[in-house]
């Protein structure tokens, strides 16, 4: 019996050394994705938010444009309609077979 003992308690040590290396090289990288997942997440909330400031700030500095109206029109303050008045299409009656 102790000769058994003393053949498998070296293997045994051995086997639970490896074991937990593994674990905590598993672990490590496991860690490492999770930390690189919230920077990830953090950082795509700050450029959302540093986006919209943009944009907002886009919307409020500059003055609507106008489809083919020319500088000179802009001085005299004419008002040009945004859209172009559109026309129904003519109803027609398709059959179905």
């Amino acid at each position: 019996m102790k000769n058994k003992v003393r053949f498998i308690l070296p293997r045994l040590i051995a086997l639970t050394v490896v074991a937990g290396l593994a674990t905590l090289i598993i672990g490590a990288i496991f860690k490492l994705l999770l930390v690189a997942c919230i920077l990830f997440g953090i950082g795509s909330l700050a450029m959302a938010k540093i986006r919209r400031r943009e944009m907002r700030s886009l919307k409020m500095d500059k003055a609507p444009i106008y489809p083919g109206m020319s500088s000179a029109s802009k001085k005299d303050g004419a008002i040009v309609p945004l859209h172009k008045q559109q026309r129904g299409k003519n109803a027609t009656i398709v059959p179905v077979y």
